[in-house]
C-alpha cells in the first residue's frame, strides 16, 4: 500500500515502545506498552489503538482478528470505514486459555455485522460464518513473497549443512503438532538432521516433553529472525507443516514462496493453501508422517518435483501485488459510498 502511495500506519505492541523501531520501509509504526501473560493484553492494545485511530485522520481502519470485532463497532460508530480480516476460527485454538476461547467465540457472528466490509483469509472461514450468519465475507488469502537467500555462512554458525536436515517453524504450542513430527523423525535412520525453530514465552510442559522426546539428531534453535530465519528455511531438504487446527499459515505461505518441499497435515486449510504442491499426511499420525519423511528422504528427484509446484503456486495464487490491489478496491469502494 505504501508503495501505491497510501499512507499506512500500524499499530504495534511492545515490551519497551521508546525503544521499538518507528518506521519501516515507510510505514509508520505506533508502538504501545503490552499486558504480558494475561488475556487481556489484546483487548487492551486494540482499545488503544482503536481510541488512536479514532482520533486520527485515517480514512480507512482495517483490524487484523476475530478479538476486534467489539472495537470495529466502536470505530464505525464514530464515523470511520472500517474492514476486518478474520484469521481462521480462532476460539478453537488449544494454546488459548479457557477465557480468552470464550472471549472469542462470544461475538463471532458479530464479525459479519459491525464492519463495512469483513474478509476471510480462507474459503472455509468464509463457510463457516456463511452458515452460520447467512451472510458471506469477502474472500482474501494472505500473500507471500519469492526468497531464495540461503547463506553458507549462516548455516555454517548453527552447524547446518545446505538440505541435509528436515525444518520446522513455529510456535511451540500443541496444536502446531510439533510432537508429531519429533516423534516420526525419531523413529527414522537418517545422517538428516531435524531442526525446529520457535519459542513459547516463559516456562513450557509441552516444550520441556518435547525436549525430553526427542531424538539424539533433533536441534531445536528457539527464536531465529531475519535473514537468519530465511536461510534456515530456504536451505532445508524438507519442511514440515504438522499443525493441527490452521487458518491460512503464514508459515506454510513462506514456504511456497521459498520454494521448500512441503509435507503438511491434511487439514482441510493446510490442503486449500497448498494444493498439489505439498505431500500430506494423517494429522496427528506420527506413522503416516514417518513415511512420507521416508519417501522423500531416499528420493530427491521427488523433492525437486515439490519444490518446482510450491513456486508455482506462491507465484499463482499468492502474489502480493494482486492481494494488495485487492484490498485498495475494498478501501476505494467505501470511500465513494
Amino acid at each position: 500500500m505504501r508503495e501505491k502511495g497510501h499512507e499506512v500506519v500500524v499499530y504495534c505492541r511492545s515490551d519497551c515502545p521508546s525503544e521499538a523501531p518507528k518506521e519501516f520501509q515507510g510505514v509508520t509504526l505506533i508502538q504501545m506498552a503490552r499486558l504480558r501473560r494475561s488475556f487481556l493484553e489484546s483487548p487492551f492494545n486494540s482499545f488503544i489503538a482503536t481510541i488512536a485511530a479514532v482520533t486520527s485522520d485515517a480514512d480507512i481502519v482495517h483490524y487484523l482478528g476475530c478479538g476486534n470485532v467489539p472495537f470495529t463497532l466502536l470505530a464505525r460508530l464514530s464515523g470511520k470505514r472500517v474492514v476486518l480480516t478474520v484469521d481462521g476460527i480462532e476460539w478453537r485454538r488449544s494454546s488459548y486459555s479457557r477465557a480468552a476461547r470464550a472471549y472469542l467465540r462470544s461475538f463471532a457472528e458479530l464479525a459479519m455485522v459491525f464492519p463495512n466490509r469483513t474478509v476471510a483469509d480462507s474459503d472455509s472461514s468464509r463457510r463457516w460464518y456463511h452458515e452460520r450468519t447467512g451472510l458471506t465475507p469477502l474472500m482474501i488469502p494472505y500473500g507471500t513473497k519469492r526468497s531464495t537467500e540461503a547463506d553458507t555462512d549462516i548455516l555454517a554458525k548453527y552447524g547446518l549443512q545446505r538440505e541435509k536436515y528436515v525444518f520446522f517453524a513455529g510456535r511451540l504450542v500443541h496444536e502446531k503438532g510439533i510432537h508429531t513430527l519429533v516423534r516420526a523423525f525419531k523413529s527414522i535412520t537418517t545422517d538428516s538432521k531435524l531442526v525446529i525453530v520457535g519459542n513459547f514465552p516463559g516456562r513450557s510442559k509441552y516444550v520441556d516433553n518435547l525436549k525430553q522426546e526427542a531424538g539424539a539428531n533433533t536441534v531445536f534453535l528457539g527464536s531465529v529472525y531475519g535473514r537468519d530465519f530465511e536461510t534456515l528455511r530456504n536451505a532445508s531438504q524438507i519442511l514440515v507443516h504438522p499443525s493441527t487446527l490452521e487458518g491460512t499459515s503464514i508459515s506454510l505461505l513462506g514456504a511456497l514462496g521459498a520454494g521448500c518441499c512441503v509435507v503438511s497435515s491434511d487439514l482441510a486449510e493446510n490442503i486449500e493453501v497448498a494444493g498439489d504442491a505439498a505431500l500430506y499426511f494423517k494429522t496427528g499420525d506420527p506413522e503416516d508422517l514417518k513415511r512420507r519423511l521416508l519417501d522423500l528422504l531416499r528420493n530427491p528427484t521427488l523433492v525437486e518435483e515439490r519444490r518446482k509446484k510450491a513456486v508455482a503456486r506462491a507465484l499463482e495464487l499468492y502474489d502480493w501485488d494482486k492481494i494488495v490491489q485487492q484490498y485498495e478496491d475494498i478501501y476505494e469502494g467505501l470511500l465513494r459510498e
